[in-house]
């Protein structure tokens, strides 16, 4: 039996890189909102760690519409049970200590030295790596690893339309945009993430066509397989903000509408080899290459690493999600949003399923919307698809 833990502020975490890191208190109510959300990824027999009160009412109508055997245990009662193994969104030294301190077996727990290697192989320059592997540092798509504020001034003073980013972020966090313009307030924070994190990656700013990921898993012993695509889409910060679920041959149709489905398979087979050379033999799980479809000049072409996500993401639980419990021909739209106001985000779900009545076939959603957590008057954030 497997545990599996929703804290997808583990990128904050390992920017952080203490043991009593305490995320935001918007992140923590975003994370004990949104716990269940495994649900639709685990495996059966395999149990998800909760802080807070089990809804049953709404596990027992997953269970009852679409199968799903889970089970929920309260991190005050995890010391109880026997894991074979613990699957987090993402490691870190403050969830390790936390799981250590609920009385987690220690053997289940990684060491000093695979957490150290975890956060190295997480950092950006690894994605500056990857993508200068495939493309050569000449090449259309490029990006630099800067390591001192006189670099960062002449990196903007070659490149006007710029990103610097931090090694380690969250979704849309630790980005500096640059239209044209390193002011003072560029080069100052250019220079606190240099003094704090060591260095920074840099690279043009791209006429961005198209959001997508492709998606892998590692099983550590060098074999990476590719599992699916992810079509996403994010705000004008590059924040995450929701999926496109189709089946493979509808996001394939999708990208062919600008990329041919020969430069696709090739991009797919170059990554995965890089991938392999990269973390093969050092990372057991899932991991996700975010892309871009680019207008260069008259064509297209595509950016083939934006960003390397090694844990488990949004894109993932999509392929998922889609595969197990979404009819063939249907396609849906999967959205995280935030809703500040008391009772808003109910109110909205109750819009949602009023205007898309569910339909469920043999257990496959052909239309309507529908949660993936549950939602009550106090909810700050929905978690929902909406298939047509």
């Amino acid at each position: 039996m497997r545990l599996h833990i929703f804290n997808p502020h583990t990128d904050l975490a390992l920017a952080n890189n203490r043991e009593n890191y305490m995320p935001s208190a918007n992140v923590r109510r975003m994370v004990c909102e949104l716990e269940m959300l495994p649900m639709w990824f685990a495996a059966p027999g395999d149990s998800i760690l909760t802080t807070t009160p089990t809804d049953n009412i709404f596990a027992e109508k997953a269970k009852k519409q679409f199968g799903i055997n889970v089970n929920f245990i309260d991190e005050s009662k995890a010391a109880g049970h026997s894991f074979s193994s613990i699957e987090p969104w993402g490691w870190n030294v403050s969830l390790r200590r936390r799981l250590s301190n609920i009385g987690i077996n220690e053997k289940l727990l990684p060491t000093d030295e695979q957490l150290t290697n975890y956060r190295s192989l997480s950092g950006r320059d690894k994605d500056v790596e990857l993508l200068n592997a495939i493309c050569g540092k000449e090449g259309i798509f490029n990006a630099e690893i800067i390591n001192n504020i006189e670099e960062c001034r002449r990196y903007a003073a070659e490149h006007p339309r710029c990103i610097f980013k931090a090694p380690w972020s969250g979704s849309g966090k630790g980005l500096r945009w640059c239209f044209g313009l390193y002011d003072d307030k560029s080069d100052g924070w250019c220079r606190r993430v240099i003094e704090e994190q060591g260095f920074l990656a840099a690279t043009p700013i791209y006429d961005k066509i198209l959001d997508f990921a492709l998606e892998y898993h590692s099983d550590g012993n060098g074999n990476i397989k590719f599992i699916g695509y992810s079509l996403f889409d994010t705000n004008t910060k590059g924040a995450y903000r929701g999926n496109i679920l189709q089946r493979p041959e509808k996001q394939r149709e999708t990208l062919s509408q600008y990329i041919p489905i020969s430069t696709i398979d090739n991009t797919q087979k170059r990554v995965q080899e890089q991938l392999t050379r990269i973390y093969g033999n050092k990372y057991h799980g899932y991991l996700g290459v975010d892309m871009m479809v680019c207008k260069i000049g008259d064509t297209y072409a595509i950016h083939p690493c934006v960003e390397v996500n090694m844990r488990m993401n949004m894109g993932v639980l999509s392929v998922i999600f889609a595969e197990r419990y979404l009819s063939e021909n249907s396609s849906a739209t999967y959205t995280i949003e935030y809703c500040g106001e008391h009772g808003a985000a109910l109110s909205k779900l109750r819009m949602l399923e009023k205007e898309h009545p569910l339909q469920i076939e043999s257990g496959k959603i052909v239309s309507g919307a529908m949660p993936l957590v549950p939602t009550t008057p106090s909810s700050c954030y929905l978690a929902y698809i909406v298939a047509r």
